[in-house]
């Protein structure tokens, strides 16, 4: 199937692709260094998003997602918002697991849906073990990098239980793009 939009569309939306590596780029002018990093990893899954969907549509949703994650820790926004922690947790983990959902649909050949059981248990195993690891990296960061990183035991629950909440939305998407 192809995705909606002519030319243009496929060109602005595979663009987005490359927006978190933008963005590092004006951080790097302004000298904030952890914020570069960030972005760069934000890069990083953009690319991976540009490679694993054939269309725009998802390639604009996974890329824009993965900004808003990475422009919301350079502007503090999850300082700033109380709920908004808990938002991009949901929405970066249905990105990502989403990409790797699509990834394994391709790699599958598989054109029809999966039973619901085999996408929840697929999604929340592989949201489960993203959830973990970004607890795992904003831990690091705390330790290594600085303590203005919350992480205390109730926001790494619910941080987690977000995470998992996304991937169970995914499990609900199981076309390939």
């Amino acid at each position: 199937m192809r995705a909606p939009g002519g030319r243009l569309a496929q060109v602005l939306g595979s663009s987005a692709c490359f927006t978190g590596i933008a963005a590092a780029l004006v951080y790097t002018v302004r000298g904030n260094w952890v914020d570069v990093a960030v972005l760069l990893l934000v890069g990083l899954g953009q690319v991976l998003a540009f490679v694993a969907f054939r269309g725009w549509p998802a390639r604009l949703e996974v890329s824009a997602i993965l900004l808003l994650a990475g422009i919301s820790s350079a502007e503090q926004l999850y300082d700033a918002i109380s709920w908004w922690d808990l938002m991009v947790h949901f929405l970066a983990t249905y990105a990502l697991v989403r990409l790797l959902w699509n990834r394994r649909l391709l790699g599958d050949g598989a054109r029809g849906a999966a039973p619901l059981s085999r996408r929840l248990g697929w999604c929340l195993g592989v949201g489960l073990a993203l959830a973990v690891v970004w607890e795992v990296m904003e831990l690091l960061g705390y330790l290594l990098v600085t303590p203005e990183i919350h992480i205390p035991p109730l926001d790494t629950l619910t941080d987690i239980l977000s995470g998992l909440a996304g991937a169970a939305l995914c499990a609900l998407r199981t076309r390939p793009s």
